[in-house]
Formats: C-alpha cells, structure tokens, sequence
C-alpha cells in the first residue's frame, strides 16, 4: 500500500525517495551544525564512480553534471514536482487510502508532510530527469560526503538500467507492492553500496560476516526529535516506509550479493523481486513465491471504485505494530500470502466505504488475524458498537458507519463505512 503517486521512503531515520523522479538521501549522524564545505570537484566525483564501477560492474558511459542548491531551492523543487507528476486526485485516494486504514489521523495533510520531511534532511539528489546532482549548502561535510557516494550509485544504476523506466514499470499504478520492491532494489543497492565503499577504504568488505555483521545490524527507529522534528513526530506508517526501501532492500543486496556475488548488482533490475515479501524474505525471491490476489465483490448500487490496490507484509507489520504489538506483528505478518482493497464512493453523497480482504497460509492464522483485526478496528475508532459477534463474525456501527468482519477457511473480509448494516460475508 506504499503511496503511490510520490512513495515516501527513507533509511537510518533520514532518508527517503521522492519517486515521481526524484531520489534524495543523508546521513543519519548528521548534528544538524552547517559546514560551508567546498563542492566536490569533477576529478572526485570520477573517482568515486570508478570504485562504485569496479564492485557492480556497471559501465559509466559520462561523466556526471552536478550543482550546489539552498534549502528554499530544495522546497521549490519538491513543490514542483509534486505539482507535475501528481494528479490531485492521485493525492486524494493516499490520503483517503491512509485514513481508512487508520494509519494516519483524520487531519493528516500529506503533500505538505511529504515537502517537510523532504526537505528537512536532504543533503543531496540525483535528478533522473535532467541527470544531474544536486547538493546542498546547508548539510554538514559528513552528510554531504556520506550522501555522494548513495547518490552516485544511483546516478550509476541509471547509466545502465534507467531508473524512471524501471520504476514505472512495476506492473500498473496500482500495484504498490512491486512499486515498492523496485524501490527497494534501486535503494537497497545504493545504500549497500555507500557501505561497501566505505569498509573498502579500510581492506574490508561485507561480504565478510563479521563485518557484514557490524554494518548491516538493523538501526533502531528512535532518531534525535531535535534535528529531524518533522520525521520524529510523523506517524509509525510514513516512518516504517520511509525507511523500508533502504534498511530492509540494503539487507536483500546482501542476500543476493552473497548467493551471486558481483552478478547480483544487475540481477536485481532485471529480475526485480515482485513484494515486500521477496524483499524481507529473500529466499521467497530465489524460490519466486508470488503473493496472491483474493477476490473483491462489486460496488454496490450507486458506488463506484475510487481507488484499489495490494497490502503486503510490510503494511501488515505496521498495522498490526500500530494497534497490537511487535510481536505480534513479527509473528503473524509473515504468514500473509496476499490481500485486496478498494475504497468505493457513493455518487450521490460522497460516502467511502472500505473493502479488503486477506488471505493466510492456513485457516489457523486466519484466525489469528481475524482476532487482531477485531483490535485494530477498536483502536482505529473512538465509537464502537457491537451489535453481532462470534467465531467467524465481527460486525456492528462506529462513527464511520457500519461496518463487517468475517472470517472464512483462510481468507478475512472487512467492509467498513457503509451507511446501512451489511449481509455479513457476502464477498469472501
């Protein structure tokens, strides 16, 4: 269900991808202190893409334009490329989509969260429309030196596998879940890279365990409230995957480099994996395990579909974290093998109403899932209402409307928001 019109996406608590065309990143041990430091000249720009060449084995077939940019600039940017590459009612079906999960507040404003957090720590860019880099002034020397080598390798990814072209090319506009794995391909890599880099400068590599080990351990989501405000306070869905792409795709390079070695750069545009699922289990990718695509039932009379899509493992995760816990989202995600949704909006007065459906590897963890989701929706509502309920039925009315949960063999179906009570199950 990543946000389809510009996925936010980060890592390390400070980075993200804006990626109607553009990517932007920085270094999270950034102190937030300006060090007017000098452009990096074109002879150190080379030599860092001659290093990143050598471990990918990717060809640089120019040399790379690149330019000092302010922060007001930077905003400017965003601005404008969110006005040109996404439709308002592109912006309107993520906002609704966030909201009728629950996982963002009724007031949540996302175009302009999407600016500030972008703007907040962006160090530097790779534009891949006008192939360009962009650095900018305000970042300190660390960050600036930490986010060129990322920003180069992507620069480099795009001299051989063109990076607007493959992430267009995930299956449809609405097929979030590969969206995201080819996000987290073209993230993954750069941020694996910046690492690699680095450990070689010191006649180490990742493919060592224990270095691998020492660089790759997973990096708590806590963040200092001070230097980034805006990342900190945003809700646990835009922080989880603003981070996705990097820290969990950094971790699917290693899979790949470690079974394939220098082949495994290229491996992974031309066979990107197709889920969160590949991405978090990479021997699922090797074994080409596809999530499935239950079934929805039709509108009803006079509602259209306003907007349709996947949730994957990784937005299990985050809701199940949000309403339940940790544990249960380690647990009990993993064993989702696809789910459906698809907001529809009635004609005549505007009512969303949420249909999703979700299948599990057994009808044990339907079960489960069927129970958690019973606690997701009592902590999405402040009003609940319970007005039937038993082993394989949860339905009743809160201040969305009445809404309906059933369980049947392996699968989970949720209607929500509807104006008049529901014929439970009608649709699994």
């Amino acid at each position: 269900m990543c946000l389809k019109g510009f996925c936010f996406q980060a890592g390390d608590g400070a980075r993200r991808l804006l990626s109607a065309c553009l990517l932007l990143t920085v270094a999270a041990s950034a102190q937030g202190a300006k060090e007017n430091a000098n452009l990096p000249t074109a002879s150190e720009i080379d030599a860092v893409m001659q290093s990143l060449s050598a471990i990918t084995g990717f060809q640089i077939r120019k040399q790379l334009p690149f330019q000092l940019v302010t922060r007001d600039e930077v905003n400017k940017f965003l601005k404008d490329q969110i006005r040109h590459s996404v439709k308002p009612e592109e912006l309107r079906a993520e906002e609704t989509t966030l909201k009728k999960f629950g996982f963002v507040p009724p007031d949540f404003d996302l175009q302009k969260t999407t600016i500030e957090l972008l703007t907040e720590q962006a160090a530097a860019f790779y534009d891949f429309h006008r192939k360009k880099l962009f650095i900018s002034d305000w970042a300190t020397q660390n960050m600036r030196e930490t986010a060129l080598v990322h920003e180069l390798a992507h620069a480099l990814a795009d001299q051989n596998f063109p990076i607007q072209k493959f992430l267009g090319s995930g299956g449809g506009s609405d097929d979030s879940e590969q969206s995201l794995a080819r996000e987290s391909v073209v993230e993954g890599q750069a941020s694996w890279l910046m690492i690699e880099y680095a450990v070689r400068q010191s006649g180490k590599t990742l493919k060592d365990p224990a270095t691998a080990a020492e660089y790759l351990k997973d990096q708590p989501d806590t963040g200092d409230d001070n230097a980034w405000p805006v990342f900190s306070k945003a809700p646990l869905y835009i922080r989880r995957t603003l981070m996705f792409p990097y820290e969990d795709g950094e971790r699917f390079q290693q899979a790949i480099f470690l079974k394939e070695g220098s082949a495994a750069f290229a491996r992974v545009f031309d066979q990107p994996p197709a889920s969160t699922a590949q991405v978090i289990h990479p021997d699922r990718y090797f074994a080409k395990v596809a999530s499935t695509t239950p079934e929805l039932p039709k509108p009803i009379r006079h509602a259209k579909a306003f907007v349709t899509g996947s949730v994957g493992e990784l937005d299990q995760r985050i809701l199940l974290e949000q309403y339940l816990d940790s544990g249960s989202a380690e647990s009990l995600a993993p064993r989702l093998r696809g789910a459906s949704y698809r907001i529809d909006e009635n004609k005549r007065d505007r009512r969303q109403m949420l249909l999703y459906v979700s299948e599990w590897e057994d009808a044990a963890a339907a079960g489960l899932y069927f129970n958690a989701y019973q606690r997701v929706l009592r902590g999405k509502w402040k009003q609940l209402e319970v007005t039937s309920q038993d082993a394989t039925q949860f339905s009743g009315k809160c201040e969305d409307g009445y809404f309906s949960v059933t369980l049947k063999g392996t699968k989970v179906f949720s209607e929500e928001g509807f104006a008049a009570p529901l014929t439970s199950g009608a649709g699994v």
